[in-house]
């Protein structure tokens, strides 16, 4: 069902009735199946839908002074273009990373769902909240050190991945490319090489063709500064008690 992961983070975050799950399973949506590095939205659009991520991985991108530049990362269950009901046009790009699935959902069927149900309502609202926490954060992580500001990225899609099913003893699989991760913490792709291999040199993680295992998780977050409190995922807070060792 291409709602469930959506459905399964509102529902561990704040709880749905049974009717607001219901709805969300019955609103219509049309599948999209994209291959790597296709864009599903660029500058410009005046979409009449907005996006579900059902399986993959989307970036948020914009092009600046002829760069890219990344300012987010998005996982299954993610909806990265939920502002789109209120600012008609977009202002940036998403892009596919890896094989990529999502399912469109009009803004009228999704606007008469809101306007039936206060309950869905104030989840997206929240859902459009923490996508700005989110972007808060990434401002942040900026005046870090190198290896702070990668540790915290890794920290941080492990802990929202983890919240959709998708890490597996302390470890997950993404499509990103070095030069992604590169343009995501805005150091040179040379720079991100060599602070992947300080970090495995120093035992916090296993990182080999994407996958990355977190050996140490606290002691990963204490470098990274990382806390979990801006992703607002409820009583994701036991999360952090696990460290994972080989």
């Amino acid at each position: 069902m291409p709602h469930r992961k959506l459905i399964h983070r509102l529902e561990a975050a704040i709880g749905l009735s049974e009717e607001d799950r219901a709805l969300l399973s019955r609103i219509p949506r049309t599948i999209r199946s994209f291959s790597d590095r296709e864009t599903i939205a660029r500058v410009g659009d005046r979409p009449s839908h907005c996006t579900l991520l059902v399986e993959g991985f989307v970036m948020r991108k914009k092009v600046v002074t002829g760069k890219n530049q990344v300012l987010a990362f998005y996982v299954p269950g993610d909806a990265p273009d939920l502002h789109t009901l209120q600012l008609p046009a977009m202002d940036h790009d998403l892009t596919s990373a890896g094989p990529t699935t999502v399912a469109y959902i009009s803004h009228a069927d999704i606007r008469a769902m809101l306007d039936y149900s206060r309950g869905l309502r104030n989840a997206f609202w929240r859902e459009t909240l923490i996508d700005a926490a989110i972007y808060r954060e990434w401002i942040a992580n900026l005046t870090r050190n190198a290896i702070a500001r990668m540790a915290h990225l890794i920290c941080e899609l492990a802990a929202r991945l983890d919240n959709v099913g998708f890490v597996e003893d302390g470890m997950y699989r993404v499509p990103f490319t070095q030069e992604n991760l590169a343009d995501a913490c805005g150091l040179s792709t040379v720079h991100v090489n060599r602070t992947l291999q300080e970090l495995r040199r120093s035992g916090l993680i296993r990182w080999q063709r994407g996958t990355f295992r977190l050996l140490k998780r606290e002691e990963l977050e204490e470098v990274a500064d990382f806390q979990l409190d801006y992703l607002h995922q409820g009583d994701g807070q036991a999360m952090k008690a696990k460290t994972y060792r080989t």
